[in-house]
């Protein structure tokens, strides 16, 4: 169904009529399909449109002019009709239209944000209601709305709305969640999410859309995914396509599809892991990420990590090598070296040490798809909002 193109599809994604598997394989395709993409954008932009216009009782005074502009082309002043006649009428017909279109541009309904005050040039992400009654800035939105920035979107049990983050995507917003809208520009957007959940979709260019949250930011590497955050400031972030890198002072997550992170208070984001992992591995993982160094549990939680592992989960294994203590790296070490062997010039007594060089070079060859953000990650982050 989705093998090709995906425009009998579009219209029904864009009214979220698509169960979450077709809307994220939906998703997935343009992200990676310009001609989708544009066509898609084409829909959206009918549909914004028609949200829109309202039917307006024109002025009287454009009958008038219309009735002018024939009694001209006709027969003035008694003479007859000539053969230019029907030149004359087609005249007048175009200058009403152009009257009409004038008209309709004066007298068009404004922009206007949730308080009905005219939009100027502020900074702002366009809101469409899908259910309920959102609030914008504790305001009742209608079926549009403008998100500025330093205002928040809240939905309550039966409400939920989308959010166009400008050229680059957009953002459902699931019932009794908090988003904030921080920045906004042609370079760069950044939500906060205070609670609830969000799926995001977004085609830029790594390093455009960025979600703060309590425990964790999640930087979008081209991708569709995921976040949900609970009132404590913990969440899981799943991601449906491409890749998500979920980073907190330091410590870093790169989140591939199919995969996903949890995220606490205090300790930031977790290892990452693919879903098809098996109960025992994920619960062991758990135990070693809420486990201190000296902690009666978390030797035997990395051993079954370690026994469980399996080729795909070098995802995992790889994350651990960057915050393990230096006596747990030896074994992390040989068992994803027999699962995915390192490259030249990376060693076991380099890697145990901590060189970060060495790990970096290790994960270009784990296999774990395009990982062309990889370049972008190494430049500096942006300094990250208060």
């Amino acid at each position: 169904m989705f093998r090709n193109h995906v425009s009998k599809e579009l219209s029904a994604y864009l009214h979220d009529q698509l169960s979450l598997h077709d809307a994220s394989r939906v998703a997935s395709h343009l992200r990676d399909c310009r001609g989708c993409r544009e066509e898609y954008e084409e829909i959206k932009f009918g549909a914004q449109l028609t949200g829109v216009l309202s039917p307006a009782q024109p002025p009287a005074s454009l009958w008038n002019d219309f009735e002018s502009l024939l009694n001209q082309a006709g027969e003035g002043n008694g003479r007859k009709t000539s053969g230019w006649q029907p030149l004359k009428i087609a005249a007048a017909f175009a200058a009403f239209i152009l009257i009409g279109l004038s008209a309709w541009w004066f007298y068009r309904p404004k922009a206007t944000d949730q308080t009905n005050t005219i939009v100027t040039n502020v900074p702002a992400c366009a809101v469409t209601r899908i259910a309920g009654q959102p609030l914008i800035d504790h305001k009742q939105m209608g079926e549009k709305g403008n998100l500025a920035i330093g205002q928040e979107l809240v939905t309550d049990h039966s409400s939920s709305a989308q959010i166009s983050v400008g050229e680059i995507g957009e953002v459902k917003v699931d019932p009794n969640s908090r988003i904030r809208l921080i920045e906004a520009g042609d370079e760069k957007h950044r939500l906060g999410l205070a609670r609830g959940r969000m799926h995001a979709f977004i085609w830029a260019p790594p390093g455009q859309f960025y979600v703060e949250t309590r425990s964790a930011n999640a930087v979008d590497l081209g991708c569709s995914y995921i976040l949900e955050i609970n009132e404590d400031g913990q969440g899981l972030l799943q991601v449906t396509s491409g890749w998500v890198a979920f980073e907190w002072e330091g410590r870093e997550s790169f989140v591939p599809a199919d995969a996903m992170c949890v995220t606490r208070p205090v300790l930031g984001p977790g290892t990452p892991y693919f879903n098809n992992a098996s109960e025992e591995f994920q619960n062991a993982l758990d135990q070693f990420d809420l486990s201190k160094p000296g902690d009666p549990d978390r030797s035997p939680a990395l051993d079954e990590i370690l026994r469980r592992a399996r080729k795909l989960d070098a995802l995992t294994l790889w994350h651990l090598l960057t915050r393990a203590e230096e006596s747990e790296r030896g074994p992390i070490y040989d068992r994803l070296a027999r699962l995915v062997p390192p490259p030249p010039k990376v060693t076991r007594a380099g890697v145990v040490s901590g060189e970060r060089v060495m790990i970096d070079a290790w994960w270009d060859t784990l296999g774990l798809g395009n990982t062309d953000w990889w370049r972008f990650w190494k430049r500096p982050l942006p300094t990250k909002t208060k």
